[in-house]
């Protein structure tokens, strides 16, 4: 779809109020002089001459605005997806900013709709066109999405209804260099299955949220760049599946850039008799002359074997899994067998929801609670120095005046004493106490909870506060990875607040936000990240194995291992340590007599640090004592300490930000009850 600038641009200054810089937009519009009518001569010759005046210093301009929203048009609603913008300038060079509004907050959120922008700087050179990709995230789509391009002389916008492009589930990609397989899921996969071509792949993790999986057939990745393989590893461990077909060109899937996601070392090719797997408890007949691939395990599990050849291999990569499947889908005999269809659709097809973490609270009132913490912002007062500078002061006053009764000192001379005196201590009282406040500009408040996974990921689960003091905008640095982020408290309607979003490429972004004096806003994120710190744990009757092996480049302090009815101090946890303990599962009032199982709920509240703002965030807002951790206190086991030194996934650039990073890592063990044993 093809955006013409000239004519929405006559049709936006027909309707509106003209601005100051109208006339400039009318010649960067790609206005056409036409002449006059008869009643009108004077009009027009005034009008010619002003064209001509704007056309020999601007020069005649038209620019398009041309998107591409999502994989050819589809995306899943309420996940990001990526835009891709296409800028053709006809004209001059023109530089501007390229600004993209979307609407965030509205009933599905629980707050007032507010818009979001995210913007880019962009130069124009003259005849040139320029391609820019965008990852948004609206809310709602009942209100269109609005493009626009400014430059200092002008600005071109169009608007997009996003409600023709949305679809209610997943989308499902297929990345095919030879474009030779013509791939059917049948009527009954209720996803959209959309072709793609390599370089389409976005960059950005959070442009394939919506993606449910990922096909790839006889395709060689050695020209995906360093960010979209980044992407698409953050986006498996995130929960993500990937779907290889083997081909008959083996020498593809021995490329490094394929390999990488690969559970199997393919070797060669040869034909085999393929004996697909029952569908529905029906017998399938052999297929004979089939071309697979040959291959040794690497690691995964093998589900289906034929002559010594794995032929349908899985893996996990964090939350997300890999399937390969070695035979030729896209060449006789399969790609004329009737049950292809059905057999692409049993690897797609969903699995169960995994157990999820409990999610932490993040609200006002445990920010209300943290704010009132000293450590959190604090102003100081040097009060002893204050007390004895008082007391210098009003004793040299008293020492003035009983000179002035004894009448050492003339009237003149006292007077300038006394003026002395007062300059003097009011000088060095402003250099001793100047230095004294140290009230920043803001504060800034990360705590996040790593939950491991698998394979050495974890997931992270960050709440972030932004409070200032003083009215300015900050920029808030986001870490490349992250992969969602939602505001908890929204922008009242009598005071709207403008949220400018910078993507800089590659999963790294930059919010600008600005803040009123004593204001604060409070956001929530996940990361998936690598944390190599391995706790294993094996229940042996009434005892309990600990394994724990930290491989990580950080030191956990404060470690506990809580266990229903029992709590385990571990102390500090260094980097490179490893060690092996066993703990007793029993309650202490079962070994008493006291009749209690090992079913008896966790107890966390006892547990408490010298820190206040961790105790806070320990009970009020990582282990909240309602909510969904009720679903996993019984028949578990927790092992949890902080991270010394976290990495900081938001930052703000400026030394007069006071920043407070708290990073717990943990780990929920699930523990045989009564009925399993």
């Amino acid at each position: 779809m093809s955006f013409s600038a000239g004519k929405a641009a006559r049709g936006y200054l027909r309707d509106r109020p003209r601005s100051r810089h109208g006339r400039v937009a009318l010649a960067l519009s790609g206005f056409r002089f036409k002449g006059c009518r008869a009643g009108s001569r004077v009009t027009g010759v005034f009008s010619f001459f002003s064209f001509l005046v704007l056309f020999s210093s601007l020069g005649c301009a038209e620019i398009l605005i041309e998107a591409r929203v999502g994989f050819h048009g589809v995306f899943q609603l309420g996940r990001p997806f990526p835009l891709e913008i296409e800028l053709r300038n006809s004209g001059r060079p023109a530089e501007g900013s390229l600004e993209v509004q979307v609407w965030k907050g509205g009933a599905a959120k629980g707050g007032v709709p507010y818009p979001l922008y995210y913007r880019k700087e962009l130069f124009l050179s003259a005849q040139s066109r320029k391609i820019v990709q965008l990852t948004i995230d609206p809310d709602f789509i009942s209100r269109p999405l609005k493009i626009a391009f400014s430059s200092p002389v002008g600005s071109v916008y169009r608007e997009l209804d996003l409600r023709r492009y949305f679809s209610p589930v997943p989308v499902m990609l297929l990345v095919s260099e030879t474009n030779s397989i013509s791939i059917s899921l049948g009527p009954a996969s209720p996803n959209r299955l959309v072709a793609v071509a390599l370089n389409e792949l976005p960059s950005d993790a959070r442009a394939l949220l919506g993606v449910s999986h990922l096909l790839l057939y006889d395709q060689s990745l050695r020209e995906l760049s360093r960010y979209q393989l980044l992407a698409l590893d953050t986006w498996l461990s995130a929960g993500g599946r990937m779907v290889i077909l083997g081909s008959l060109n083996h020498a593809l899937y021995q490329e490094p850039a394929i390999s990488r996601f690969l559970p199997v070392r393919v070797t060669g090719s040869r034909r085999i008799s393929f004996v697909p797997q029952a569908m529905q408890g029906e017998k399938a007949a052999p297929i004979d002359d089939v071309w697979a691939q040959a291959s040794t395990l690497l690691n995964g599990r093998i589900l289906l074997e034929s002559a010594g050849i794995p032929i349908l291999v899985e893996t996990s990569r964090g939350k997300g899994r890999i399937t390969y499947l070695s035979v030729d889908v896209g060449r006789p005999p399969l790609a004329r067998w009737e049950g292809l269809p059905t057999l692409l659709r049993n690897l797609v097809a969903p699995v169960g929801a995994d157990d999820l973490s409990p999610r932490t609270r993040w609200d006002d009132a445990i920010f209300a609670r943290i704010i009132l913490s000293p450590s959190f912002i604090s102003t100081y007062v040097p009060t002893g120095s204050l007390f004895f500078a008082m007391l210098g002061y009003f004793a040299g006053i008293a020492v003035l005046a009983w000179l002035w009764q004894k009448k050492w000192f003339r009237p003149r001379a006292l007077l300038i004493c006394l003026t002395a005196f007062v300059a003097v201590a009011g000088a060095g009282g402003y250099t001793l106490f100047s230095r004294g406040g140290n009230v920043p500009d803001g504060v800034l408040l990360s705590s996040t909870v790593l939950d491991s996974i698998a394979d050495d990921y974890v997931e992270a689960q960050s709440n972030v506060a932004m409070f200032s003091t003083q009215i300015r905008q900050y920029s808030l640095q986001l870490a490349p990875g992250w992969i969602d982020m939602t505001p908890i408290s929204m922008p009242a309607k009598e005071r709207p607040e403008e949220t400018v979003v910078l993507q800089d490429g590659g999963g790294s972004s930059r919010y600008r936000l600005p803040l009123r004096e004593w204001d604060y806003r409070l956001f929530r994120m996940r990361f998936i990240d690598r944390f190599p710190l391995r706790a294993e744990f094996a229940a042996q009757a009434d005892k309990l194995l600990m394994k724990v092996n930290n491989q990580s480049s950080k030191d956990l302090v404060d470690c506990w291992l809580v266990s229903p009815g029992r709590r385990h101090s571990l102390g500090d946890i260094p980097r490179g340590a490893s060690w092996s303990k066993v703990f007793p599962l029993a309650p202490e009032t079962a070994r008493d007599g006291g009749g209690s199982s090992r079913s008896d709920a966790l107890n966390l509240r006892d547990v408490s640090f010298q820190d206040k703002t961790r105790d806070i965030l320990f009970h009020s807002s990582f282990f909240p004592r309602d909510g969904e951790a009720v679903r996993w206190d019984a028949g578990a086991a927790v092992f949890f300490g902080w991270v010394k030194e976290p990495e900081r996934r938001v930052s703000v650039d400026d030394p007069r930000i006071r920043a407070h990073d708290y990073t717990l890592f943990r780990t929920i063990i699930p523990l045989p009850t009564a009925e399993d044993e």
